[in-house]
């Protein structure tokens, strides 16, 4: 934390330069992580004209929690409402100022406390008629609320924050070109495909070009999904019949198709490898038009060949794992078992038990499956800290 004259006119300095370079704005959001007492930083707008979410970003936000919160938290978010109906530059402050009953709302109990972001501090930055800009520090229990020295810094810079925004607002307001939702899918290491409900591809993040690239049971042609038969006809009839659900019933469907992955197994004649495909359907209104105003399908591809590699670097410049254990943590995260590893390395199987060992200490885990499921939660490329 460092509330120091400096570090405000430091921000000071930066938010005027994002005002004019508007991809700069990322770096207000980590400097103001670093200084302050919280855990993440969140921006958000709403485009009044669309009824669309059309920014979202910030600091140290978790990629999944953000795709959790469009596809099926915001709409049951009682915070929002309460933080728009107020005056700009107007503090709500999170769950202070909820009712008690609104902690049991499944926003807190499965999402918010799961993901350590259950007190925050929001209010309106700028509320013209064709967006309003929404800022929020999110912190967790180590955190807790945000302490009256850090919400007295952020008063003196939150008029300097909101000019910013009004003289950048078209970097919040609806874009077809950089939809909030492709933003967010392009930070996923599982291959992600949006498709229109008749197999027009919308966007294809990296995992998923690098996926065409090396598996030729999912291909793009002329635009369009193309999987091999029966399956192609497969998922068309289903995204028609999802679709069509969601249109017969309303709104009072829109969680229960949303709320659930579907999935297809692909193969071809001849092949002993599959492909599985992990879908699901996006309404405007459940995703607050993130992913364009149309319904959109997210498709998540599992392949061995596109498993995304655990990156040495990162584990080295993270838990100052060395050389060795960082090779023995990538293999664990392959499916390889101890004997294996060390078949493979040509060393006893002790040495590589001692390695695991130290591998448990510098990451705070305990077994293999904690581990693991640590490495496949990693960012795809080293991080700058």
């Amino acid at each position: 934390m460092d509330l120091s004259e400096q570090a405000l006119h430091g921000l000071i300095e930066l938010v005027y330069d994002a005002a004019e370079h508007p991809h700069r704005w990322r770096a207000v959001y980590e400097r103001l992580q670093q200084v302050l007492p919280v855990k993440s930083i969140h921006m958000l707008a709403l485009d009044k004209r669309n009824g669309t979410l059309s920014y979202s970003d910030g600091a140290n936000l978790p990629v999944e929690g953000e795709l959790a919160y469009m596809q099926r938290y915001q709409a049951m978010d009682p915070r929002l409402p309460m933080v728009l109906a107020k005056p700009a530059l107007t503090w709500t402050h999170f769950p202070q100022d909820l009712p008690p009953d609104m902690q049991s709302l499944p926003l807190y109990r499965d999402f918010l406390v799961p993901y350590d972001r259950a007190f925050g501090s929001a209010c309106v930055l700028a509320d013209t008629p064709e967006a309003s800009v929404v800022f929020t520090t999110l912190s967790g229990a180590a955190e807790g609320p945000l302490p009256a020295p850090a919400l007295a810094f952020l008063d003196r810079l939150l008029p300097h924050l909101a000019r910013a925004c009004r003289i950048s607002l078209r970097s919040f307001v609806y874009s077809t070109q950089a939809l909030v939702g492709h933003l967010l899918v392009n930070r996923l290491r599982q291959p992600v495909i949006l498709a229109g409900t008749g197999g027009e591809v919308v966007h294809m993040n990296p995992a998923a070009q690098q996926l065409l690239r090396s598996v030729d049971l999912v291909q793009v042609a002329q635009g369009r999904l193309r999987l091999p038969e029966p399956h192609q006809q497969e998922l068309l009839r289903r995204c028609a019949e999802l679709e069509q659900d969601l249109k017969a019933a309303g709104r009072r469907a829109q969680h229960l198709e949303e709320a659930d992955f579907r999935s297809l197994r692909i193969t071809a004649p001849g092949r002993e490898d599959a492909l599985y495909a992990f879908y699901s359907l996006l309404s405007p209104q459940g995703a607050m038009g993130a992913f364009g105003l149309r319904p959109v399908v997210m498709l998540l591809f599992y392949h061995p060949a596109s498993a995304p590699a655990t990156d040495a670097n990162l584990l080295h410049a993270v838990f100052g794992l060395t050389p060795a254990e960082a090779r023995i943590a990538t293999l664990l995260a392959d499916g390889m078992s101890l004997k294996q590893i060390a078949d493979l390395q040509g060393t006893q199987h002790d040495t590589v038990r001692k390695q695991l060992r130290s591998i448990y200490e510098k990451t705070s885990t305990n077994r293999q499956p904690e581990l693991v499921r640590l490495l496949l939660h990693l960012p795809h490329r080293a991080v700058r800290q």
